[in-house]
């Protein structure tokens, strides 16, 4: 303490000088020269330090600790400190503010002997080196040669006004120009998202957009919302559909954090439609590739209105017509280590491809069983109990058998032929009160990790084909015509049954990656136990993931899909054909490429019909299923054969998910999935 009051002292004995040059450190420069200038044609987050490297000196006022949890679970603090206004450069192009790293704890070395236990509003003068780290511009390994402190943060350094671009390129511009600075958003936010984690450092983080988005003056709650550019509600212009919205960026709370020096302080749960009446205030950091405002104190939140959630109606005569559903349970795996599989279990070794850390699995019984209750309300209260559900990324597990006293697991493989998460979610549908579910799947058609799709039908109403070995589909030689050699699979009789095909060439630049699906279709066939029942074709899918990459797999996962169906349409023309599920890339005309990509366009073009285009004519606010980053996508898709556009009788995506918030991994889920569920009905 000695020495700090000591530093202290001497620096108020020159601050009067510093306030006009650079009193006793003539070597001092100005934040803005450590950050440079970010020209109209610099992309910001490619943006760098002219000084990376060098030792500089360099005086700012303390505006925000940060606190966040390293991999190895300690806690790690930074703070951020910026110029004081009539000591800054000037220069609108060049930011004031800078992050400076201090490792353990928020202290700083002093100069001459002890550390600087470092507090808001004080007055550092500091020599460090200049770094830039995970795309962040900061002061490394600094040493405090003055400080003052007490100084009133509001009096001293009045937050900046931020207003963001409807220009994504600009925005980017925008917030490089302010890292590091203490800035201040209107009053009238809105969350574009739900709450969500950041696992690798424990900041719980919602996107938002500011109260300078037009979109926020629509009359309809659900419409106040960023849609991706081709959706007739996005306001991004065409010439920038590609790029997405500018006006949009993360808050977190890793501020709050440090404030109260408490690691268990987060922002609370979120939900997209949620409002910020007030201002807000804090530190723009760059961190794990966004831009983020850490505000410093917890922000007012008003409930506004939930996402809407479509229901099916229920008219006159509506228990006649099935119900069809295509739900994503976003890695539904149990809490039993699978004898059969290396990357299900925390501890495994490892499957091809796949090591850990195996995020996707869930961290206790209770974490799971919580998200079967989830999932089972959805289905039964939500979802009216479809007759058939299409479900994809659920574990590929069967070890398990069904008794009248619940499940028994064993380590025999292929048990009873059914999935264990699908065995135990059909037990907590029949508690709620639902219907009794049958699961269909071929285990051929999971990946290396484990996750496949499968089909969940009431058999009291739908019993499956049962298919001789000269079925040109599901028989022995299936009449399907592909470039690329079947695989093994294809020529199994069976119902459901998996396609795969190899690749003439290595597509995407993905060596080891031989066949057209990691998780190939699944093709199976029901039929209406009704006198007059139809027969029901169902191609299940769950492409690969990223809409702008693994292009040329997905659009081969198409044509597979689309060739498939021509046949099944020609073959059994008054039978109904369903192609769908998580196909991981826009409808038409959303298109992530440019030129188009068309990823989609094989099963455009053999007539099948994307009841997502039903849906967009008549309430096109409802046409999303997934939210990346703030932005509504439609990722999950229903194509149906041309015989039934007229039965289509009701389509919707019910939103259950993506606009709510998102849970630690460890902790009580706050939601069934990531995606919402598309849902039809067909009439007679």
């Amino acid at each position: 303490m000695k020495s700090f009051r000591l530093s202290a002292f001497l620096f108020l004995c020159v601050s009067l000088a510093c306030g006009q040059g650079r009193g006793p450190y003539p070597d001092r420069i100005p934040i803005g020269a450590v950050q440079g200038r970010v020209t109209a044609s610099d992309d910001g987050e490619a943006h760098r330090s002219p000084l990376v490297g060098e030792s500089v000196v360099v005086r700012g006022m303390v505006h925000q600790i940060v606190r966040w949890q390293a991999s190895a679970g300690h806690s790690l603090y930074g703070i951020m400190i910026q110029d004081l206004p009539d000591e800054a450069d000037g220069d609108p192009l060049s930011s004031d503010g800078l992050f400076v790293y201090t490792g353990g704890a928020p202290n700083l070395r002093l100069q001459d002997q002890g550390n600087h236990a470092i507090s808001l509003g004080d007055i550092l003068v500091l020599r460090g080196n200049v770094n830039e780290r995970f795309g962040q511009t900061e002061l490394a390994d600094a040493v405090v040669l003055a400080a003052e402190t007490g100084a009133d943060l509001d009096e001293r350094l009045p937050p900046t006004p931020l207003t963001l671009s409807d220009d994504l390129s600009e925005t980017m511009r925008i917030l490089e120009r302010h890292e590091g600075m203490r800035v201040q958003l209107s009053a009238g936010a809105q969350a574009v998202s739900g709450s969500y984690p950041n696992e690798r450092n424990r900041d719980f983080l919602v996107w938002i957009t500011p109260s300078e988005n037009p979109i926020l003056q629509r009359e309809r709650a659900v419409e106040r919302r960023l849609f991706r550019g081709a959706h007739p509600l996005s306001n991004v212009p065409p010439e920038r559909w590609l790029e997405g919205h500018g006006m949009r960026l993360p808050l977190g709370s890793l501020a709050l954090k440090g404030r109260a020096d408490d690691g268990d302080i987060r922002l609370p749960p979120l939900k997209t439609g949620t409002v910020f009446p007030e201002v807000l205030t804090g530190g723009v950091q760059y961190s794990f590739g966004s831009y983020v405002l850490q505000v410093e104190e917890m922000p007012q939140t008003r409930g506004g209105e939930n996402p809407a959630t479509w229901r099916l109606p229920t008219p006159e005569g509506s228990e006649d017509r099935v119900r069809i559903a295509s739900y994503n349970l976003e890695n539904l795996y149990d809490f039993i280590d699978d004898p059969h599989s290396d990357c299900d279990f925390e501890g495994n070794s490892g499957c091809p491809g796949v090591r850990e850390p195996f995020n996707y699995l869930p961290k206790s019984d209770e974490e799971y069983r919580a998200r079967l209750r989830i999932l089972a309300r959805h289905i039964v209260e939500d979802l009216a109990s479809p007759q058939i559900i299409m479900v994809q990324e659920i574990e590929n597990q069967d070890i398990g058998v069904l008794t009248p006293a619940g499940m028994v697991y064993g380590e025999e493989n292929d048990a009873d032929g059914e999935l264990d998460s699908l065995q135990e979610l059909a037990i907590k549908i029949v508690a709620l009160g639902g219907p009794v579910y049958t699961t269909a799947v071929n285990r051929h058609g999971g990946d290396n990790r484990g996750i496949i799709c499968a089909t969940m039908y009431q058999a009291d109403l739908l019993e499956p084909l049962h298919p001789e070995a000269d079925h040109p589909v599901l028989g022995a030689e299936p009449q399907i015509r592909i470039d690329g050699a079947p695989f093994g699979m294809n020529n199994e009789v069976v119902n459901p049954k998996a396609f795969n095909y190899a690749l003439d060439e290595l597509a995407d630049g993905e060596p080891g990656m031989v066949g057209v699906f990691s998780r190939p279709v699944q093709v199976f066939a029901l039929r209406e136990k009704r006198e007059d029942g139809r027969t029901i074709w169902l191609l299940n899918n769950h492409f690969s993931a990223g809409p702008g990459r693994r292009v040329e797999r997905r659009t081969a996962q198409a044509r597979v899909n689309a060739r498939i169906a021509e046949k099944l349409m020609a073959l059994y023309p008054e039978d109904a054909v369903i192609v769908g599920g998580d196909l991981n890339v826009f409808p038409r005309p959303d298109d992530p490429l440019d030129p188009p990509s068309d990823q989609l366009g094989p099963l455009y073009d053999v007539g099948l019909f994307n009841v997502a285009d039903r849906i967009m004519e008549r309430d096109s606010a409802n046409v999303y299923s997934y939210v990346f980053q703030g932005n509504a996508n439609t990722l999950d898709h229903l194509f149906i054969s041309p015989n039934l556009k007229e039965a289509l009788a009701h389509a919707t995506y019910v939103h259950l998910n993506a606009d709510f918030p998102e849970g630690f991994r460890g902790e009580p889920p706050l939601r069934g999935s990531d995606h919402d569920v598309l849902l039809i009905e067909l009439a007679d």
